[in-house]
């Protein structure tokens, strides 16, 4: 038997007072079955240096951190004091891989509570690709205080995975692609050119010279090199984005080539060449702007910080001018002037309203108007001509603010 001195001497030994002198954990989370319901304090992703802070509370008793391995790594999770010389936190330690077949975390495939003589945890594991999540939380329901929690992690899983085109890799890919939806398909001939805007005459012809006619100068010089003289015009949309794109594709020498565009704007987002898609520089993303204006006036995400009714160009600034004119031509594009644009809006004014993005700190400035009993506008980073979005009878699409 042990006697007292010996185990004076070893305070951090579990032996000394039986099997184990601070009782069972509490709220022991089940590894037999899915148990995410526990509902953490999400905080997102985690990287692999810094450490994360964060304390255990009565209204927050869960934390939780997300990480991504590109492939097999080494993974070291620890926690520790937040504070040095603050009173320690006995935590707990549960790791879980999202399950991609059930769209869960389900049952953890970790867990930690004590680990060398600290009440702090550890986990190291050779992981292979996929995302995963830790969740801390204390041994017993009353525990709080303060930790924070480092990530480790060594081998070439660690570097992020490649971004994945929105579009996928070829053109077939887009045929089916559960986050677009294909509003409308058309042909384009020399009969039919005219049917197309000046604008959208130039992305066809942009499009032809991503094959060998590099030399073509007219959007007609360009339809009439194509096989058939066809041009195959795709409009789609992303929902989540809330954002759309042509994507002209057409046969040269029995090979696809083409290019996909921003439909509300000029940007080449992917070129066609022998059906493959090349240099896309768009991936799948979330719009932080709401569904319409009506609903963006009322949402909590966004933080409303001054009005103003314009009725004269002489309350603008020369930035404002260049947003007032930008909106504008949304309507008529032959509006030279801000005098001339509010003659041809409802009520001969401009609202500009400045908001700001409460979770992300992004500062917006709004310039809406009505036309013929519907909303128009346009949705601006405060203080520049770039785009946030815009306003299209209510609607707000064209959005570039995205979650991270």
């Amino acid at each position: 038997m042990r006697t007292p001195l010996f185990c004076a001497l070893l305070i951090s030994s579990a032996g000394c007072l039986g099997e184990d002198p601070k009782g069972e954990e509490e709220e022991l989370l089940d590894d037999t079955k899915a148990d995410s319901q526990i509902s953490p304090t999400n905080h997102g992703a985690i990287g692999f240096v810094a450490p994360a802070h964060a304390a255990l509370s009565g209204n927050e008793r869960y934390h939780a951190w997300t990480f991504e391995l590109s492939g097999n790594a080494k993974v070291d999770m620890t926690t520790s004091y937040s504070v040095l010389g603050q009173r320690r936190t006995d935590t707990v330690l549960y790791l879980y891989k999202f399950r991609e077949s059930t769209q869960t975390w389900g049952a953890y495939v970790a867990r930690n509570d004590d680990y060398g003589s600290t009440i702090y945890s550890q986990l190291k594991r050779d992981l292979g690709a996929g995302t995963y999540r830790v969740l801390v939380k204390g041994h017993l329901a009353s525990t709080l205080g303060k930790f924070k929690i480092k990530v480790g992690c060594s081998g070439t899983g660690c570097a992020p995975p490649a971004p994945t085109c929105l579009f996928g890799s070829t053109y077939g890919d887009i045929e089916g692609n559960p986050d677009l939806i294909t509003l409308q398909k058309i042909k384009i001939t020399p009969a039919t050119l005219d049917n197309l805007t000046a604008a959208d005459q130039n992305k066809l012809m942009r499009a032809v010279q991503q094959s060998s006619h590099t030399d073509v100068t007219t959007p007609l010089e360009a339809l009439m090199r194509v096989d058939q003289d066809e041009m195959n015009i795709t409009f789609l949309v992303e929902p989540n984005a809330q954002r759309a794109f042509m994507a002209f594709e057409y046969g040269a020498g029995d090979n696809s080539y083409g290019a996909v565009f921003d439909r509300n704007g000029a940007e080449m987002v992917t070129n066609i060449h022998d059906g493959d898609l090349e240099n896309c520089n768009v991936t799948r993303e979330t719009c932080l702007l709401s569904d319409d204006w009506y609903a963006m006036r009322h949402d909590t995400a966004f933080i409303t910080e001054g009005t103003r009714i314009i009725t004269a160009a002489s309350q603008l600034n020369a930035v404002e001018t260049q947003q007032a004119l930008i909106a504008f031509k949304q309507v008529n594009d032959s509006i030279s002037t801000v005098a001339e644009g509010l003659q041809n809006v409802d009520e001969d004014k401009l609202n500009i309203v400045s908001m700001k993005h409460a979770s992300s700190g992004v500062r917006l400035e709004v310039f809406e108007f009505g036309a013929g009993d519907t909303s128009i506008g346009r949705i601006y980073y405060r203080g520049t001509t770039n785009r946030a979005g815009i306003i299209n009878d209510l609607q707000i699409e064209g959005c570039t603010l995205f979650a991270d």
